[in-house]
């Protein structure tokens, strides 16, 4: 007679926990939670257990709530051997209203959106880089043969036409024209080369032409510095016994009591002047100069008849 061998089944466990053990802790009150802390939605009441900090389910809600007992795997507790949460079955007193949380839930929301919009980014501080030089700034290098040449040959090594291997479609051999242009070059390089070397052997010459006549005037430009330095002394010296806001003059002063020589040579006979214009006559020259007279064209004019001349061709006395 065969026997069957029947599989045993687990037990179905019940949906809620259904106990009368209560934590020693002092209860949770809804109220004092922040609103991101808690979930009143009906069937879902979830808070965050305060000493694991992980989400945790209310059971007992229409009678008295409790925290489900749960281990402490949390993000910040990663722990292999995870133990009790001595935080299983605490009271949690719901004194929130369901309308008055989603509210304030709300109202977080926005204010926490509205606050990562006007976070500012991130400054990056740009790299520094150096300023390009004007067309006009830049220095090109002279080109050297034997630079070229190591370019054309490195060239021929690469290119596959330069060595005859590129072929078209018919068969025939494709030219490269960057070869062509690199071997005119070489050739019109070495050409030119004498007289590059020519025009730099000048330049060095008379650079050095230039260096032994300056060493060599060394001694008269000392010279006629030793000569001078005593002048430029004494001036100093003069310079330093004139009191301050004092002016040196070293001509004579002007005399206003009498003629100068050539104003002597065009007085006129009698002792007055006479003006050019009008014909008005002054006895003396003290006195003109205090009347605003002027020379015009090298003929005295009173202060009236000068004023009618542009201000650059009166000469004062």
């Amino acid at each position: 007679m065969a026997t069957t061998t029947v599989e045993p089944k687990a037990r179905k466990r019940p949906r809620k926990t259904r106990t009368k053990n209560v934590s020693r802790l002092p209860a949770i009150v809804a109220s004092q939670l922040k609103a991101n802390q808690i979930d009143l939605t009906p069937g879902k009441e979830h808070v965050i257990c305060p000493d694991c900090e992980n989400w945790t389910p209310i059971t007992g809600v229409l009678g008295t709530p409790v925290l489900v007992p749960h281990h402490t795997t949390t993000y910040r507790d990663r722990t292999t051997t995870p133990h009790r949460c001595s935080s299983s079955y605490r009271r949690i007193v719901l004194d929130t209203a369901i309308d008055g949380w989603r509210a304030e839930l709300a109202e977080r929301t926005e204010v926490s959106a509205t606050v990562s919009s006007r976070r500012a980014t991130k400054v990056l501080p740009k790299p520094k880089t150096s300023s390009v030089p004007a067309a006009s700034q830049l220095k090109p290098a002279p080109l050297s043969a034997e630079q070229v040449r190591r370019v054309f040959r490195r060239h021929q090594e690469q290119c596959l036409a330069c060595k005859g291997e590129a072929r078209n479609q018919n068969g025939q051999t494709l030219p490269c024209p960057d070869g062509e242009r690199l071997a005119v070059t070489v050739l019109r390089l070495f050409r030119q080369e004498p007289k590059r070397q020519a025009v730099r052997e000048f330049f060095v010459r008379e650079r050095r032409r230039f260096d032994r006549e300056y060493a060599e005037a060394a001694p008269k430009r000392e010279a006629g510095w030793a000569a001078v330095l005593p002048a430029v002394q004494n001036a100093d010296q003069l310079r330093r016994a004139v009191p301050q806001g004092v002016r040196l003059t070293e001509g004579p002063e002007v005399p206003l009591d009498r003629l100068v020589p050539r104003q002597a040579a065009e007085q006129p006979e009698g002792g007055q002047l006479k003006c050019g214009h009008c014909g008005a006559t002054e006895s003396s020259l003290a006195g003109a100069v205090a009347a605003g007279w002027c020379r015009i064209t090298r003929r005295p004019h009173c202060g009236r008849c000068a004023n009618r001349f542009p201000a650059w061709t009166r000469t004062s006395f």
